[in-house]
């Protein structure tokens, strides 16, 4: 890190700060995944566990009494035990040659098949050879300026920028196949050679997985650690301390990106076209436009210098409180029957994106009016619909359902952005001066003192599914007072 701080002028009422600094994260993918990923391999449960056997759950040989073959049993340590060795699946041609049916897949010969479980039935964890520990930088560029009689007003801009953070994805997720930009699939056993793959279709989908041999369709993902975010800011604080208390209002404006907000590894958390990060870039989850926060407490000067009963009661007595005033957090309209053609379908739940219906746009899908009327629509329906089919004209669902493969939609991640929240907290302070040693403190606490509801965002959010648009809930807590006595002594 290296900082600056010069006092223009030398008149000690003008400061000028720079600062940058870069931070690196330890990140357990380095260490726990590729361990827990290396030979022999990952303990997965199938079984259920009975009372007394979590002892030997990975055991061949379980206790008394437990299950026994045990279903959950792993190889003896320093064992290689060929049931728990993939065979490369070998691609073996189309049926009759028509490559929108599935392909024949057989298995290899030798060492390339050393057990029984076949690769295209196995799901794939990957983890990159070369981890790249994650890192961030960040610069600030400050002003503070005293304006007199103890008011200081600070502006400054704060920026980071992060690269290499972890993200997961289907990285060999099925090829676009079109007659301009076809598959091709060399083989002893294509006549002629190679296979030529022009459509998208539902069964000839894992032959046009990246990886011939391995199920790119909805069987894989790779945790990699090529997910990056920005963030910049505009920064401004006006604040006042004295004697009787203290002021301070601090405003927000940013904008964070990034390609994801969460480092989960259960789901993928690349949107749309996961052979690239292209369609993930967008508001962080946790963006918010403007943010206004005002915190103050004040010694009230009533009754300071009285005497007796009226000194009791009426002197010694503040307020404080905080308020917060700020944007809402973006979401993305979701298609839970897209990109069928490259992803199986539920193998990427809640990053796969609708679409604008035509003549709609971004702003023109919300509904209007004040937000308590629109929480059973805080978006309009007609402004969306689902991601297109690949070949409407082929489609049926009865007759020809291979053909029903479905795109990804033209809609980004989160997109929209919901409703604004504000949060008001009073405090009532009475002191008591029992002794020159001792005093009590009676305070009176509103958190959200005008009991204004905060509406969070819609919970319902796939095009193809009931209530969509709905808002289900609220963030934060309804009023709540609060009563509490300190004594000091």
């Amino acid at each position: 890190r290296v900082g600056l701080a010069y006092d223009v002028l030398g008149h000690h009422n003008t400061t000028i700060r720079v600062g940058f600094g870069i931070y690196y994260v330890r990140e357990d993918v380095g260490t726990a995944d590729q361990l827990s990923f290396e030979t022999p391999f990952l303990p997965v449960a199938f079984g259920g566990g009975s009372p007394g056997c979590l002892g030997t759950y990975f055991s061949a040989t379980p206790l008394p009494g437990c299950p026994n073959p045990n279903p959950n049993a792993l190889p003896q340590a320093g064992t290689l035990d060929p049931n728990f060795v993939p065979c490369l699946n070998v691609f073996q041609g189309f049926p009759g040659g028509d490559t929108t049916q599935a392909a024949n897949y057989g298995q290899a010969s030798g060492t390339g098949c050393p057990g029984p479980l076949n690769t295209l039935g196995i799901f794939g964890l990957t983890v990159p050879r070369h981890f790249v520990v994650p890192s961030t930088q960040q610069w600030n560029l400050t002003v503070q300026r005293s304006l007199g009689r103890q008011w200081v007003l600070e502006i400054g801009y704060v920026g980071t920028h992060s690269i290499h953070l972890r993200e997961t994805r289907d990285s060999l997720q099925s090829q676009d196949a079109t007659p301009t930009n076809p598959v091709d699939i060399s083989s002893p056993f294509c006549n002629p050679s190679p296979c030529v793959i022009t459509t998208n279709t539902f069964a000839n989908a894992i032959a046009r997985s990246r990886a011939q041999g391995i199920n790119g369709y909805s069987g894989f993902q790779l945790f990699a650690n090529d997910a990056y975010s920005h963030y910049n800011s505009l920064q401004s604080t006006l604040s006042r301390r004295w004697g009787a208390g203290y002021f301070q209002a601090a405003y927000t404006f940013s904008r964070s990106t990034d390609a994801t907000s969460t480092g989960n590894t259960a789901f993928n958390s690349a949107f749309n076209d996961e052979s690239t990060l292209n369609d993930s870039r967008g508001l962080s989850d946790f963006d918010r436009t403007h943010r206004l926060a005002v915190s103050y407490r004040y010694d009230l000067p009533f009754f300071k210098s009285s005497e007796g009963l009226t000194q009791k009661l009426l002197a010694g007595w503040a307020v404080s409180g905080i308020t917060i005033v700020q944007s809402g957090l973006p979401f993305s309209v979701q298609d839970s029957g897209a990109g069928t053609g490259f992803l199986g379908a539920g193998s990427a739940p809640g990053v796969l994106t609708a679409s604008l219906a035509p003549g709609s746009t971004v702003a023109g899908a919300y509904t209007t009016g004040g937000i308590g009327t629109r929480i059973n629509g805080y978006l309009n329906p007609a402004a969306f619909t689902p991601a297109p089919l690949l070949y409407p004209a082929q489609c049926d669902p009865v007759n020809n359902p291979n053909f029903c493969t479905t795109g990804f939609g033209n809609l980004g991640r989160n997109t929209f952005r919901g409703p604004g929240q504000q949060n008001w907290d009073f405090s009532l302070i009475k002191n008591f001066k029992v002794t020159e040693r001792q005093s009590l403190r009676f305070t009176t606490d509103f958190f959200n003192m005008w009991n204004h509801p905060n509406f969070g965002n819609p919970a319902f959010l796939d095009v193809e599914g009931g209530n969509f648009g709905k808002i289900t809930s609220t963030v934060g807590t309804p009023r709540l007072i609060q009563f509490s006595l300190r004594y000091a002594f």
